[in-house]
């Protein structure tokens, strides 16, 4: 009997040992703490009175089982990966399931703020992922055959500009009086359809016209707005532009774009017009 009662006691000391260790859960685990250690007490007072060991051998290992089966609360949590991304994404960013921003196109600008998503690799674009333009013809400058048409220039999808259009007019005192030379202001002028006509010579035919105003002979001014024509392409053909791409021709008076009767008129009149042939 008394090595019942000692039997008793250390199941007892067992079970509630496993429900104040470090394994036991402290929050609904504690209800079943306590319904296990009243079946132990049940166990332990019914083996005083002389009940079986075994019913007391079997109330204490359902305790055990009860209050320190708990698998460890660390163990138990899982832990979310953190997201990892090369750069703080953007508001309005298209995220991955990592937290990451996409870019589809790989163009440094990310989806939900890229408007020109499928932008070809390697293209230069700007803070909205779109081509860049600089000569702003409607033409991306990965597909521009010619760069640099000036502003408002009507042009093909190559973004050349089309027959007729006129690129530029070398304007105001650019010959001496009643001459074919061009004076160093005109060269400097100048400077500006070299540029653009080196970079578009192989694919631009250009007619270099040369106009005057209505002072002097029908004549005079044809064969003068002729030699002045051909003064230009000359001065152009040395700065490296080829000769197969420039047409000199003399129009006279005959395409006057003011009042010949007044000075401000005349001098606009004198001029020399790159059209696209």
């Amino acid at each position: 009997m008394k090595t019942l009662k000692v039997l008793a006691i250390a199941l007892i000391a067992t079970l509630l040992a496993a429900c104040a260790g470090p394994t036991k859960h402290v929050d609904n685990d504690n209800l079943f703490c306590a319904i296990a250690g009243g079946i132990a007490g049940g166990a332990g007072s019914t083996l005083a009175a002389g009940a079986s060991g075994g019913a007391a051998v079997g109330g204490a290992m359902l305790a055990l089982i009860l209050c320190n089966n708990q698998p460890e609360a660390a163990e138990a949590e899982a832990v979310a990966p953190a997201a990892v991304c090369m750069d703080t994404p953007p508001a309005g960013a298209l995220l991955d399931a990592q937290g990451c921003a996409f870019d589809t196109d790989k163009d440094g600008v990310v989806d939900g703020i890229d408007m020109c998503q499928q932008t070809p690799e390697g293209v230069q674009v700007d803070i909205f992922g779109c081509a860049l333009d600089e000569d702003r013809d409607g033409v991306a400058d990965y597909k521009d055959m010619c760069l640099g048409t000036p502003l408002g220039t009507i042009v093909n999808t190559d973004g050349c500009p089309l027959p007729g259009e006129k690129l530029l007019s070398l304007t105001g005192v650019n010959f001496a009086t009643n001459k074919a030379v061009l004076t160093a202001d005109a060269k400097e002028i100048l400077e500006q359809a070299v540029t653009l006509l080196k970079q578009t010579d192989d694919v631009l035919d250009v007619r270099v016209e040369g106009h005057t105003d209505s002072r002097g002979g029908d004549n005079f001014n044809m064969l003068l707005s002729e030699k002045r024509a051909e003064a230009v392409v000359a001065y152009l053909e040395s700065q490296g532009v080829s000769a197969d791409s420039l047409t000199a021709v003399g129009m006279g008076e005959t395409a006057p774009i003011a009042n010949n009767n007044t000075a401000a008129g005349q001098a606009a009149n004198r001029r020399v017009d790159f059209v696209v042939k």
